[in-house]
């Protein structure tokens, strides 16, 4: 742009240290910005520095030479629409010819100190250290602002060019606090983006915001309206569901427990509650019982006022795995697929570990008895409770009487799971504990209905000849010897049963209607027993 053009000087014979110092200090006061002040004529010029040295001649003919290059420049200029814009804001209307003259005559004065300035430079240049920096700095701000402050033409003043030639333009004012998230792209970018926020009108920007509203609204609905429900069997409204609240839970935690175990419906809901009333730090740790679907107030209540409960539950002697996990699992405390899941290789001692062709290696170590949960509900704890019940009750008394009867702990359960299955009256326990040791004696078969009625969905009365074909290690009609493992839990008695058998001649045995069972030594009697008590 015109205004940006530096004239050149011409060159000037160099003169001594002395005599230039001298001049400098004339032209250019130390530390203070140039008077600035312009004839009415023209806005806001800056009066040439009086320069009395003898000169005159060499600034005339400099101020002839950057007429004629201002004159040049000036027809250069293109006369399109974009050159008209760009001369608005930089060039100064000139009023006369007269006028034109002074201001060449002005920058040819000014640039011909600065030349001397620049070839005494050397000399003087300790003095020059010792001028306050920040004094020269804010000195330079200061013209670079009036020069550029609107209305005054657009450009600096060529003395101000001369002072500092090579330091870079300052802004004139610190940017403003809208314009910060421009400033941290890089420069490119910055200005495609001013560009396209400048073309975007009041309705783009409406448009934009009801875009990101619909996009926040999605985000927070997947993240909070919709979860996945466990399902439970046979579940209903008068189901319990119990959560562990331990010390440091958080309450987004809470919330997605709760929402997973089907206790509430929108866990947004629920959060949006917590944090309108300042629940989310006064929920009390403990255990608590609720039902499904429940509302979202009731349950921040209980959470808030410590409405906690005992979990008990009850196993009774003779379950098996799946039986345990329906029981738990329609008592609201676990999931059923996954209790039978976790219970197939869990086995936290050596003598559960888990045999070949076994089912579950946590059959017949979950001792039967009545329970309370003081921790987290889950399958893999309550198993572990009640495995320590049991490794707790069978003392190391009644593992040397296993070990007697060359019995493994592992055998005494299998054994034990049998008797537990077969009898239901104490009186018949060791009596029938004594039939499967003489039948194992023998070389027989034991040829127990329990371990047909382990392989089939669910209890059947009477099996068939078919039923007594099934193709499994747990067939004691087609296996000799033991299954692989325990069919059931045993309760101490049938376990105490088969370390004390009963002393008699037995090998056959049936149960009447009621339950109680007749013996017989030979398979002819056995028959005739069948036939009265079926």
């Amino acid at each position: 742009m015109q205004g940006n053009k530096k004239e050149r000087a011409p060159k000037q014979a160099p003169q001594p240290a002395e005599t230039v110092k001298q001049q400098e200090n004339a032209a250019v006061p130390e530390s203070k910005p140039q008077d600035v002040s312009a004839p009415k004529t023209l806005p806001e010029r800056e009066e040439a520095p009086s320069v009395n040295d003898g000169t005159e001649d060499n600034g005339a003919a400099g101020a002839a030479e950057s007429a004629k290059d201002k004159a040049a420049e000036d027809a250069e200029q293109p006369d399109g629409p974009d050159a008209s814009k760009e001369a608005e804001g930089a060039a100064v209307p000139e009023t006369s010819d007269k006028a034109a003259e002074a201001d060449a005559a002005e920058g040819a004065a000014v640039k011909s100190v600065a030349s001397k300035a620049d070839t005494a430079a050397e000399g003087e240049k300790h003095e020059e250290n010792e001028k306050p920096e920040k004094s020269e700095q804010e000195g330079k701000a200061e013209n670079a602002e009036k020069a550029q402050e609107p209305g005054t033409g657009g450009s600096p003043s060529p003395a101000a060019e001369s002072r500092a030639p090579s330091e870079p333009s300052k802004p004139s004012e610190p940017p403003s606090k809208l314009s910060e998230p421009f400033n941290l792209l890089e420069p490119s970018a910055r200005e495609k983006l001013r560009a396209v926020v400048g073309r975007l009108g009041w309705k783009k920007w409406a448009a934009v915001a009801l875009v990101l509203v619909v996009l926040l609204g999605a985000g927070l609905f997947l993240a909070f309206g919709t979860t996945h429900v466990i399902e439970r069997s046979d579940r209903d409204a008068k189901e319990n569901i119990y959560m562990v609240v331990k010390p440091g839970t958080t309450a987004s935690e809470i919330s997605d427990h709760l929402t997973r175990l089907g206790v509430i419906d929108s866990r947004l809901r629920f959060w949006w509650l917590m944090k309108l009333q300042g629940d989310a730090q006064k929920f009390k740790t403990g255990t608590y019982a609720f039902a499904p679907h429940m509302d979202e107030q009731a349950v921040l209540d209980k959470l808030v006022s410590g409405d906690t409960t005992v979990v008990r539950f009850t196993i009774p002697e003779g379950f098996g795995i799946k039986e345990i996990a329906k029981r738990l699992a329609d008592e609201g405390l676990v999931d059923e697929q996954e209790f039978l899941a976790e219970a197939k290789d869990f086995a936290p001692y050596d003598y559960m570990k888990k045999r070949p062709n076994e089912r579950y290696a946590a059959e017949g170590y979950l001792f039967p008895d009545t329970y309370e949960i003081h921790s987290e509900v889950t399958p893999e704890a309550i198993m572990k409770m009640m495995a320590e019940d049991f490794d707790t009750r069978l003392t190391p008394e009644l593992r040397q009487q296993a070990a007697a009867k060359n019995l493994s702990i592992h055998d005494l359960v299998t054994l034990a799971s049998l008797v537990e299955k077969e009898a239901r009256y104490d009186e018949d326990r060791p009596i029938i504990a004594q039939v499967f040791f003489k039948r194992l004696q023998m070389g027989m078969p034991l040829q127990s209905d329990t371990t047909l009625q382990y392989l089939m969905a669910g209890p059947k009365e009477d099996v068939s000849i078919e039923d007594t074909k099934i193709d499994s290690p747990y067939n004691t009609y087609q296996h000799m010897g033991l299954p692989p493992g325990p069919i059931a839990s045993p309760g101490m008695k049938s376990i105490l049963a088969v370390l004390n058998p009963a002393s008699t001649d037995y090998l056959y045995f049936v149960a009447d209607r009621q339950g109680h069972n007749h013996y017989s030594q030979t398979y002819d009697e056995h028959l005739a027993i069948v036939e009265q008590v079926r």
